[in-house]
């Protein structure tokens, strides 16, 4: 019986922090789109999707939290803009197959409606839209090593470096 008591308990403990979690991100997180300066092969523009976090650099540790509840993402921090500002820690992910495992997921269950949603859920259909044209033209990205259970990059007869380097004893 105390293991179904604690269960109860760590499921409700995480469902407290993914809401923290949630409030924080609908306070000082974004979600936005950047068109890079690369184009594919037709001419169109290759879009990077990110969601950025950022908040002043005392305030690390919660990025750090929601950066191991997601897995993803990297910390970095910037300079103050001006003498009386603080330094800012940001929060950033850029990674489509970190936020179809991770950053998506997360905020469809811990968001709750508000302006931050809105944004959210515009952002989520503009990169599955995205996809579904890329895949539509044939375009879909980087290709994924051919190895069984590998998706890195490919480098070079559709295998990543260290499948590459197996392959050819180089």
């Amino acid at each position: 019986m105390q293991e179904v008591g604690s269960s109860i308990l760590l499921s409700s403990t995480l469902r407290t922090v993914g809401f923290t979690l949630g409030g924080v991100i609908a306070g000082e997180g974004s979600y936005h789109t950047v068109a890079t300066s690369s184009r594919f092969r037709d001419g169109s523009p290759r879009r990077r999707f990110v969601f950025q976090l950022a908040m002043a650099e005392r305030d690390r540790p919660l990025l750090e939290a929601l950066r191991g509840v997601l897995g993803f993402g990297s910390i970095h921090v910037q300079r103050p803009r001006r003498p009386h500002h603080q330094p800012v820690a940001v929060l950033t992910i850029a990674s489509r197959r970190a936020h179809h495992a991770a950053t998506i997921p997360f905020s469809e269950r811990f968001l709750l409606p508000c302006a931050k949603r809105r944004q959210f859920e515009r952002w989520r259909d503009a990169l599955l839209a995205y996809e579904r044209d890329l895949v539509a033209r044939g375009l879909r990205g980087r290709s994924r090593c051919s190895a069984p259970g590998c998706d890195r990059p490919v480098r070079g007869r559709g295998l990543c470096r260290r499948h590459y380097y197996r392959a050819t004893g180089y």
